[in-house]
């Protein structure tokens, strides 16, 4: 029986809002060991922020990191999939956009989890 994302998502995702400042941002990410953060208003997710994005649209602009919001760089083109989907949707997801990992959501925008590549594979085992 195949399975479905639900099975190997990650439900704890590291998050942040809207006017949190790209400085916090990445020091999020630094400290919780995480690239891409999910932008949510209340439990909807509105964009996502990824250390790429400060790079290119702060760093490389010359922008302020201080005085940027995630909500000025953030990618706003989200791809998700739903946790009853099958996990090959996932796979085919993550090849077509070229990602390492999917947002999940349920009802709309409702952010439940996140799965990455390596969420996948760790089910898989080693190559033969």
């Amino acid at each position: 029986m195949a399975q479905q994302i639900r099975d190997r998502m990650v439900s704890d995702v590291v998050t942040v809002e809207p006017g949190t400042s790209v400085v916090d941002a990445a020091k999020r990410m630094i400290q919780e060991k995480k690239g891409p953060l999910p932008i949510l208003e209340g439990d909807r997710v509105v964009g996502m922020v990824t250390d790429r994005d400060v790079i290119a649209r702060v760093v490389a602009e010359g922008r302020d990191p201080n005085s940027c919001s995630v909500d000025d760089i953030a990618t706003r083109d989200l791809v998700t999939a739903r946790p009853d989907q099958d996990i090959d949707e996932a796979r085919r997801l993550m090849a077509e956009h070229q990602l390492d990992r999917v947002l999940i959501t349920e009802e709309g925008d409702r952010l439940v989890g996140i799965i990455s590549e390596g969420d996948i594979r760790a089910e898989e085992g080693p190559l033969a």
